[in-house]
């Protein structure tokens, strides 16, 4: 992996500026639901079993919020700091924090992940999590991890769920987009012409940069494995109708959830996942 910006921060912030009021849209497109519905499996069988009372979470790269509203329903004793560059989105995190009465548990913070750990000096958390694209958009995937690293407490997790190098070539191939899968396979590129460009994970690479930061891995899992998005996915409305009709039938949604849960803790599924998820902790000695 090349470190260095994969985009500037202002072209981040440009996308997300756009994206940000409709952002939360994609809670009703049925891929996504299925694919949330699994992420949050994973986190209630291996992650929040190990968080004592009263934890304390950084949503890093938490946009509006949509895991940290997750964290603080289900836990009414967990409080949190959601760290994130675009204001406009966070805006929507804090009035979400509102609407659901946790505004006193959830502290929303402007930063640079490249610049947390000075950002967030003197802090320290039970649990840290990034999901989805932010560890992609980041300088270097390296320096971040570990100073989220430095940010936990002894025996503190650290939880990422990142696009896959495997998946976005696959992905760009059914597209026609020959060159693009070919630049996703030395671990850059992109979904769509509009995002900014990113970097692409695989499990081994996971795996050490979280040892490099210090960290045991204790799971390194990857999904959905079964179904995979098509275009209309990765904008914010619409579904690819194959999907839509699939996963519109609730009994065949829950039956394919079923499978895909029965998928999780496979190591030899792991490079078939349309994300990755890794699950690592800081030791205690």
């Amino acid at each position: 992996m090349t470190d260095g910006p994969a985009a500037t921060l202002d072209e981040i912030r440009s996308y997300f500026d756009g994206k940000a009021d409709a952002y939360d849209d994609v809670d009703a497109q049925p891929y996504w639901v299925l694919s949330d519905e699994l992420l949050w499996s994973a986190l209630a069988k291996s992650v929040l079993p190990r968080l004592p009372e009263g934890f304390r979470f950084l949503d890093a790269g938490g946009g509006t919020g949509r895991w940290s509203h997750r964290f603080a329903t289900a836990r009414p004793d967990s409080s949190g700091v959601l760290y994130d560059l675009t204001p406009a989105m966070f805006g929507h995190a804090r009035a979400k924090a509102e609407r659901h009465g946790y505004a006193d548990r959830l502290s929303c913070r402007e930063g640079d992940l490249g610049q947390v750990a000075e950002e967030l000096d003197g802090e320290r958390f039970d649990l840290v999590f990034n999901f989805h694209n932010v560890l992609g958009f980041v300088g270097s995937p390296q320096d971040v991890v570990t100073q989220l690293a430095g940010l936990l407490k002894p025996g503190g997790l650290l939880v990422s769920f990142v696009p896959s190098r495997w998946h976005a070539a696959w992905f760009n191939l059914t597209l026609g987009r020959t060159d693009e899968a070919e630049r996703n396979l030395s671990g850059r590129g992109r979904f769509t012409d509009t995002m900014p460009d990113m970097h692409l994970f695989t499990p081994e690479q996971l795996r050490a940069i979280n040892e490099a930061a210090g960290l045991r891995v204790d799971l390194i899992s990857g999904f959905p494995v079964l179904l995979y998005p098509g275009y209309q996915e990765t904008q914010l409305h619409g579904s690819t109708r194959s999907l839509a009709d699939l996963l519109g039938d609730r009994r065949a949604f829950e039956r394919i959830l079923a499978m895909e849960r029965s998928l999780l803790d496979r190591p030899d599924t792991v490079g078939r996942g349309n994300n990755l998820f890794v699950l690592a902790s800081r030791p205690t000695d």
